[in-house]
């Protein structure tokens, strides 16, 4: 995989990170909890998303994976 791909998979990963801190900030916010129940659900698959590009992560990237690895994960 090509650095601006790369480049890309990471900036991605960044926005589902602070897609999950923007959502808990309402979450911790809101008194609602129809609505604290629907952006925990949302916030839930952010998270789902943050997993998936992680792994594909791992599988382009061989320094991050030996990294990964290293750590145990």
């Amino acid at each position: 995989m090509d650095n601006k791909n790369l480049n890309n998979l990471r900036a991605d990963l960044v926005g589902e990170l602070e897609a999950i801190n923007q959502y808990q900030g309402h979450i911790d916010e809101v008194d609602d909890e129809e609505v604290k129940k629907v952006l925990t659900h949302v916030m839930n698959d952010e998270k789902e998303h943050v997993a998936e590009l992680t792994k594909l992560l791992q599988q382009v990237d061989a320094t991050q994976k030996e990294k990964f690895e290293k750590e145990g994960l």
